[in-house]
C-alpha cells in the first residue's frame, strides 16, 4: 500500500521520505499500511511517532495492517489501538504485544505468527483470532478479554493464558495443544468450551475459576491435566475425558456434578458441595483422600479406588469398584458406606482382606496395626450387615477376629479363646474345619472309650456308633455294648455331649453365614 503523498510503500521509501512520513504522525494517528513489509526497526519508529513527549503510551487511531508482512523482532509493547486490523498479516519473527490495549475492535483473522508471540497484560475489547496460526510459543498471561473470544487453530508450541480474564464466552474447542498449555489462575466469567480438544503435553488449570458453564466433552490429555484449586461455580458436567492423570486436588464444585473420565483421578481434598457421580472407565483409579461430599454421591466403575483416608463416606455409594488397594484408615462413618455391584477387595488365603492388613502382614511394623485394622473391619462389617449382605459381612468379621487375635492390646485370656475359636471353626465361618474337628474328636474319644471306657471291651465299631450317638445326645440301643461305663468313660461321654453339639452348631453357623441374604 502506497504511503499517501508518495509513490511507494513505507518499506521502499528513501530514508528522508520515511523520516518525513513519521514526522507527520502524532498521538492517535490513523495509519494504513496494508500489504506493506515492515521490519522491526520500522515498527519501532512507527510506535515512537505516535507516542507523546509527556511519556504517555503510544496510541493509534484506526490502524490497518491487513496483509502486512512483519520480519525481525516486532514490538508493539504498551501501545493502544483503536480499531486495529491485522487480517492476513504475517509475522515471521518474534512479536510482542505486551501491555497493548485493543479498543473498539481488533482483528487477527487468518494472521500467521511464525515465531513466538506474547500478549502479556494486553487488553481486548472486541477481537477475533479466528483461523489465526501460531508457529511458536504463545503467551496471553494476565490478558483481559472483555467480550467473547475464540480460537480455531491449534498451538504447536507452549501456550500460556495464566492469569488471563475472559469476561465473555471463551472458545477453545477442537484445538490441538502440542506443547504445554497453561491456564493457571485464569478467570472465565462466561461459558467456556474445550470440547474435543487434544492436549499432547502437560495441561495446567491450577487455581482457575469457571463462573459459567464449562465443557470438556471428548477432550483428551496425553499426560497430566491439573485442576488443583479450581473453582467450578456453574458447571454440572465434566467429560467424558481421557488422561494419564487428572488432578482435582482442592478443587471446589458448587453444583451437583457428573464427572466421566478414564484416567487416574486425584480428588484429594476436593469439595463436592452438592454431591457427585464419578464414572470411571476401565483401567481408571481414584484417590478420595479427605474428599468432601456435601450430599449423596456415587463412584462407579469398572475402576479402582486407592484411598478414602480422612473422608466422610456416610453418603457415598461404590458400584463395581475394585477396593483391593484402597486405604480406609481415618475414614469417617465407614459403617454407612454402601457397596453395590461387583466391589472386590484384596485376597489372603481365599478371603477378602483390606489393604491395611496386607501391609501389616508384609511388615509387622507397619504404621497401621491390628487394633486399628480391627476397627476398620468392624465398621465395614456393619455396613454390609445393614445392607442385608451377610456373606459379604462374613469376611470382614473374620478379618476383625484375626486382628483381635494378633493385637497386643487384646488380653492374653481373650487371645487364648480366640486362638481356639479360630483353630476349631475359623471363627464360626469355616464349616469344613468344624466338621474336621468334630471327626477328630469322635475318633479320639471312640478310641479312648474302646480302650478303657467300658468295664468289658466291646467291638470298636459299636463304640464308634455309641460315641456318635452321644454327640447328638441320643441313647444307644445296641445290645452288644456293655451297660456300664467306667468313671473314665463317663467323663468322655460328658465331653462328647458338650463338645459334639457345640461343633455341630458351629458347622451350621458357618453354613448360614455364607448363604444368608
Amino acid at each position: 500500500m502506497r504511503v499517501p503523498g508518495f509513490d511507494h510503500c513505507l518499506e521502499h521509501l528513501e530514508t528522508g521520505q520515511q523520516d518525513e512520513y513519521f514526522r507527520g504522525l502524532s498521538l492517535g494517528a490513523e495509519v494504513d499500511l496494508r500489504g506493506t513489509g515492515l521490519s522491526g526497526e520500522l515498527v519501532g519508529r512507527l510506535v515512537d511517532a505516535v507516542g507523546s513527549i509527556d511519556g504517555r503510551r503510544a496510541e493509534f487511531g484506526r490502524a490497518d495492517f491487513a496483509e502486512a508482512r512483519f520480519h525481525g523482532l516486532v514490538v508493539f509493547e504498551d501501545v493502544t489501538f483503536f480499531d486495529a486490523d491485522f487480517t492476513d498479516a504475517t509475522f515471521e519473527g518474534t512479536t510482542r504485544f505486551d501491555k497493548a490495549g485493543f479498543r473498539d475492535s481488533a482483528s487477527f483473522l487468518r494472521s500467521r505468527f511464525g515465531g513466538s508471540v506474547t500478549f502479556e497484560d494486553a487488553s481486548f475489547e472486541k477481537t477475533t483470532f479466528e483461523d489465526t496460526r501460531f508457529g511458536g510459543r504463545v503467551s496471553f498471561e494476565n490478558a483481559k478479554f472483555e467480550t467473547d473470544v475464540s480460537f480455531s487453530r491449534g498451538f504447536p508450541g507452549q501456550v500460556s493464558f495464566a492469569g488471563a480474564e475472559f469476561a465473555g464466552e471463551a472458545g477453545f474447542g477442537s484445538l490441538r495443544f502440542d506443547g504445554r498449555a497453561m491456564f493457571s489462575g485464569a478467570k472465565f466469567r462466561g461459558a467456556t468450551t474445550f470440547s474435543e480438544s487434544r492436549f499432547q503435553d502437560y495441561a495446567c488449570f491450577k487455581d482457575s475459576r469457571f463462573d459459567g458453564d464449562v465443557k470438556f466433552e471428548g477432550a483428551r490429555f496425553a499426560t497430566t491435566a491439573r485442576f488443583r484449586g479450581v473453582d467450578f461455580t456453574a458447571a454440572e458436567r465434566f467429560g467424558p475425558v481421557t488422561a494419564e492423570h487428572l488432578i482435582f486436588g482442592r478443587a471446589t464444585f458448587r453444583r451437583r456434578m457428573l464427572i466421566t473420565a478414564e484416567a487416574e483421578v486425584d480428588c484429594a481434598e476436593t469439595r463436592f458441595e452438592d454431591g457427585v457421580t464419578l464414572r470411571l472407565g476401565a483401567n481408571s483409579a481414584a484417590c478420595l483422600r479427605r474428599t468432601i461430599f456435601g450430599k449423596a454421591s456415587t463412584v462407579m466403575g469398572p475402576a479402582s479406588v486407592k484411598s478414602v483416608e480422612g473422608t466422610d463416606v456416610a453418603d457415598v455409594v461404590f458400584t463395581d469398584i475394585d477396593l483391593a488397594g484402597c486405604l480406609f484408615t481415618g475414614a469417617h462413618h465407614l459403617d454407612k458406606l454402601r457397596l453395590e455391584g461387583d466391589c472386590g477387595f484384596g485376597s489372603y488365603r481365599k478371603r477378602q482382606v483390606l489393604a491395611e492388613e496386607r501391609e501389616w502382614r508384609a511388615d509387622r511394623n507397619a504404621p497401621v496395626g491390628p487394633r486399628r485394622i480391627a476397627d476398620l473391619y468392624r465398621q465395614l462389617r456393619k455396613a454390609q450387615e445393614d445392607s442385608k449382605n451377610e456373606p459379604g459381612a462374613a469376611d470382614f468379621y473374620y478379618g476383625e477376629m484375626e486382628m483381635r487375635r494378633h493385637s497386643p492390646a487384646t488380653p492374653w485370656s481373650e487371645r487364648v479363646i480366640l486362638h481356639l475359636y479360630w483353630l476349631v471353626s475359623g471363627y464360626g465361618l469355616r464349616a469344613l474345619r468344624a466338621l474336621a474337628t468334630l471327626a477328630v474328636l469322635i475318633a479320639v474319644v471312640s478310641t479312648s472309650i474302646w480302650l478303657g471306657g467300658f468295664k468289658t471291651t466291646p467291638a470298636f465299631g459299636d463304640t464308634l456308633i455309641y460315641v456318635a450317638q452321644s454327640t447328638v445326645s441320643l441313647d444307644t440301643k445296641l445290645a452288644s455294648l456293655p451297660k456300664e461305663l467306667t468313671p473314665f468313660g463317663e467323663v468322655l461321654r460328658l465331653v462328647m455331649r458338650v463338645l459334639g453339639p457345640l461343633l455341630l452348631g458351629l458347622t451350621l453357623l458357618a453354613v448360614r453365614n455364607r448363604v444368608k441374604r
